[in-house]
């Protein structure tokens, strides 16, 4: 484990399986200091349970159908754990694997794996290299880079589960989200895409003004969207256009506490999660059990079961391209 930062602003720890922020510390409105993110009790219940805590995802973040795909004319059989689809790289994605130490300092830490050709059925030999970094007292830096030996799909991704009250405090429906969105992929009851592109106008994804979680998380049972997943597990698509900088991807506030989270992103979406898989059965850092809808996941990634929607911007990686992917995680407190 290596930590970044100190008492004087945020603190990041990070974990070398997965690559992943095991716990982010940062100041309420009080200046009283608390993990925001969920995560393993202990290196033992890291490596066990395969949770997607606060991972580097990949080598394609979210669920290709029929856990294949075709690409210059050759069909490719992905690892799948279901038979189904194939869920965020497959069963022996990015997430549970120890990524390589490459060069840590007060307040960055870089780390790479290196994925053969064939791994989990996709072609080509991959290295993806991280970069988590601080930027002052108040955000952090996560930078993904990667080439290939030949061509082959790319789609990756961060995975923080956010409670910006405290990590195992319960469920996060009084936190306000915003999202700059209007449209969102429509998902099938299997939870992959149609290929369909919806308006968020009159629906629960309307989050272009900031709204309460628990007040979608209420429509659960009466939109067909939302019930497939059990809550948010969709892909919305940004409104500013993908140009290589950085622009806002998501807006989250804790009334209770007051802390503020802005997520910014140089990708075409966001992928929004609530938890709705956190059933109690798993125990934190805090030893407190992490219950229904007891986080949120804001994921900036590529389109998701791109490599099979044609009219889906492609996440193609060809030898000689350079894949990227930025986010800027920034804190900041609102007063009561």
């Amino acid at each position: 484990m290596v930590v970044l930062g100190s008492a004087r602003g945020i603190r990041a720890e990070i974990a070398q399986r997965g690559a992943a922020l095991a716990a982010l510390w940062t100041a309420d409105r009080n200046g009283e200091l608390a993990n925001v993110v969920l995560g393993h009790r202990d290196e033992a219940a890291r490596r066990q349970t395969r949770s997607f805590f606060g991972a580097s995802v990949g080598r394609v973040a979210g669920r290709i159908r029929g856990a294949r795909f075709i690409l210059d004319g050759h069909a490719h059989a992905l690892a799948s754990a279901d038979g189904r689809s194939c869920l965020h790289g497959g069963p022996g994605g990015f997430d549970t694997l120890d990524w390589q130490w490459l060069d840590v300092g007060d307040d960055f830490a870089r780390l790479q794996w290196r994925s053969a050709d064939g791994d989990q059925g996709f072609p080509g030999a991959l290295s993806v290299t991280v970069e988590y970094r601080l930027a002052g007292d108040d955000a952090l830096h996560v930078d993904y880079t990667a080439t290939c030996d030949r061509p082959t799909v790319v789609n990756l991704t961060h995975h923080p589960f956010w409670n910006l009250a405290g990590e195992g405090t319960g469920p996060v429906a009084a936190h306000r989200l915003a999202v700059p969105a209007s449209r969102f992929v429509e998902l099938d009851a299997d939870l992959l895409p149609t290929g369909q592109l919806l308006d968020v106008a009159a629906s629960p994804f309307d989050l272009r003004n900031a709204r309460t979680l628990g007040d979608g998380l209420a429509m659960t049972p009466r939109h067909p969207q939302l019930r497939h997943a059990g809550g948010y597990d969709h892909y919305l698509v940004l409104d500013a256009p993908v140009d290589g900088r950085l622009r806002r991807a998501a807006w989250l506030h804790d009334p209770h506490s007051g802390r503020v989270l802005e997520v910014l992103s140089d990708q075409p979406g966001l992928q929004v999660y609530t938890g709705n898989f956190l059933d109690g059965s798993l125990h934190g850092a805090s030893g407190r059990p992490y219950t229904l809808h007891g986080a949120i996941c804001l994921e900036p990634q590529g389109y998701p079961d791109a490599a099979n929607e044609p009219a889906f911007p492609a996440i193609t990686l060809r030898p000689g391209q350079v894949y990227r992917n930025r986010i800027l995680y920034r804190f900041s407190k609102e007063p009561q």
